[in-house]
């Protein structure tokens, strides 16, 4: 069979194609050659690209970076204010509450100082022995009384009077080496001369075994007011003058008077023992 012989245009197809494929040949090559330098060649030039980016990056972002310095700056600051402002002002309110409480406590000085200069009070004349912790306590129909941790070895001996830190609890009745025994005001075999003021009668506080004593031999006539100060007299040489006992409550006048004592029987746990020795000028029977 014979072949049909091509035209020219044909034989120009075919030799395009021929002349496409070498090219492409030649154009695979050099990329390959290329690639193969270039990957050779990527880590130095990378670097050395990085450089230089960094090297055209750096004054752009040092000019980004200051506003958000500035900025962080200012809120800091800002911060800072804030907490000295708040702290200031608590500052300023404590010391006003501090200022307020020196002027009460100024206050109640001198009105102390012309109460007891108007009621004629003295300074207490009474020696400090010890101080000694309530360790038992005896509280029943009969009997009141407490036991303290301090004896014969601390300087104690019967008859010292003991108080808290608001005024008289009782008076020491049995003494032993390491421990003693506290008749409180308020027991039945209690009796003490005692000073009602402003009025200024003397009268006894007798015990009776229940929490508010009661006022007796008051003179006929005398009329009590509700929170009239109760305070020792001296009398007996037993308890020192002018020691705050309590304050009279309000009566109906067919019952005696009875005393708030102002020692907190309830929460004894300190006290202290006082020695007192009736100056000779002042020896007598109680009123």
């Amino acid at each position: 069979m014979l072949r049909k012989p091509r035209s020219r245009d044909g034989r120009l197809a075919d030799t395009l194609l021929g002349f496409g494929a070498r090219f492409s040949l030649f154009l695979f090559i050099t990329l390959a050659v290329a690639m193969l330098v270039v990957g050779r060649l990527e880590p130095r030039f990378l670097e050395d690209s990085r450089a230089v980016l960094a090297d055209l990056a750096a004054p752009f972002l040092d000019l980004v970076n200051r506003p958000v310095e500035a900025m962080d700056k200012v809120m800091t600051w800002g911060e800072n204010l804030v907490f000295v402002y708040r702290e200031n002002d608590r500052l300023r309110k404590e010391n006003a509450r501090l200022r307020s409480w020196q002027v009460a406590a100024e206050t109640l000085a001198v009105e102390n100082q012309q109460l007891r200069a108007l009621l004629g009070l003295k300074d207490i004349k009474a020696t400090p022995v010890t101080a000694a912790r309530v360790i038992g306590q005896s509280g029943g129909r009969f009997f009141q009384s407490v036991l303290i941790n301090a004896g014969r070895r601390d300087g104690v001996a019967k008859g010292n009077t003991v108080a808290d830190r608001n005024g008289v609890v009782g008076r020491v009745i049995t003494v032993g080496r390491h421990s003693a025994r506290v008749l409180l005001l308020n027991d039945l075999n209690s009796r003490i001369p005692v000073k009602i003021l402003p009025a200024g009668v003397n009268a006894i506080l007798a015990g009776d075994n229940r929490p508010h004593p009661v006022i007796t031999f008051l003179p006929e006539g005398v009329t009590l007011n509700a929170g009239d100060w109760v305070v020792t007299t001296g009398h007996g040489g037993t308890f020192p003058p002018d020691m705050a006992v309590g304050r009279v409550l309000a009566g109906d006048g067919r019952t005696p008077y009875r005393v708030r004592l102002v020692a907190d029987f309830d929460r004894l746990d300190f006290v202290r023992i006082l020695a007192y020795e009736q100056p000779a000028e002042d020896q007598g029977g109680a009123p």
